[in-house]
């Protein structure tokens, strides 16, 4: 079992709304980083303020970046599904939105997490169902990002 929610397993950027701020924070409510979107891109922050990345979606596809520009993954919509690709166009993890739960599975199809979301919060979950972490939604935008992009740990 992985060690870490990864990234592109987090990433679930169906909504992106101008204006719109979330701070990410871990299980003990520490500031971990923030995602600020700003029309169709999204920069992801750690909790110092340096670029860790960023994601721009055109359509039902979402491109992700490293802080020195690199393409590090995809996400690709189709109806209540994503599917998260590497750089080399490897799957590596799907996302199932049903109603306000986005459940999280490995490219082997094993469970990763889950997130839930209440209003402008939205709640993580490891495999286990332990809380690894929320985030909470400001800004001009009406909606929510189901995810946030960064490493969450996890235990084994």
């Amino acid at each position: 079992m992985s060690r870490f929610l990864i990234a592109t397993i987090l990433l679930l950027t169906a909504t992106a709304f101008c204006g719109e701020r979330e701070t990410i924070r871990d299980a003990h409510g520490k500031v971990v980083g923030t995602a600020t979107t700003d029309g169709n891109k999204t920069v992801y922050r750690d909790a110092h303020g340096k670029v860790t990345g960023a994601a721009t979606t055109n359509g039902n596809k979402t491109t992700y970046r490293d802080s020195s520009g690199r393409t590090t993954g995809t996400a690709t919509e189709n109806g209540n599904r994503t599917t998260f690709r590497d750089s080399t166009g490897k799957a590596t993890g799907t996302a199932t939105t049903n109603g306000n739960r986005t459940t999280f599975r490995e490219a082997t199809g094993a469970s990763a997490g889950s997130s839930t979301s209440n209003g402008n919060r939205t709640t993580y979950r490891d495999a286990h169902g332990s809380i690894v972490g929320t985030s909470t939604s400001t800004g001009s935008g009406s909606g929510t990002s189901q995810t946030p992009p960064i490493l969450i740990p996890t235990s084994k």
